[in-house]
């Protein structure tokens, strides 16, 4: 397990990413841990439908050392939960907002709303490749930032959830 000061500063970078200055808000639960397992990603669906929040599950390993390793996405629509699994995140050579960007095989791009994950048609027109990059060595950037501080109203964490 690792260490929950660190999980919590990753978590709140990759809200900064994704958000930029906007609060999330009612409808969006962020969660992080482990990677889930079949029964842990169905349960996750499961709590999504019933609850009607998007859920951003953050999956991290922590030998030899902590690091994120994968975005899990939990969106309830119309009584199914649609996921997505091993998704990455993107940023532009500008900068802005961060995407989450599913598998390779899936079509789209996913924008963190205050309220909603939301689905956008198509990929991002930049190299996919160097935008996971630029977004990981952002998400390296901001923790790594010696007494770096985070709004804690600008998101509220659900630490271990499954």
């Amino acid at each position: 397990m690792m260490s929950t000061t660190n999980e919590a500063a990753v978590t709140r970078a990759i809200v900064k990413l994704l958000l930029g200055n906007r609060k999330l808000k009612p409808g969006v639960v962020i969660t992080g841990g482990d990677p889930l397992g079949i029964e842990d990603k169905i349960e996750m669906g499961r709590h999504a439908v019933e609850t009607n929040n998007d859920l951003l599950h953050l999956e991290f390993r922590n030998r030899p050392t902590p690091v994120l390793t994968g975005i899990a996405l939990f969106l309830p629509r119309d009584g199914r939960c649609h996921i997505q699994t091993g998704c990455r995140l993107w940023l532009s050579k500008a900068g802005n907002r961060g995407l989450i960007l599913p598998q390779a095989h899936v079509r789209g791009q996913f924008r963190l709303a205050p309220r909603e994950i939301m689905h956008i048609d198509g990929k991002p027109a930049d190299d996919l490749s160097e935008g996971i990059e630029r977004a990981t060595a952002w998400l390296a950037r901001q923790v790594m930032r010696p007494n770096v501080q985070y709004d804690d109203a600008q998101c509220t964490l659900w630490a271990r959830a499954a």
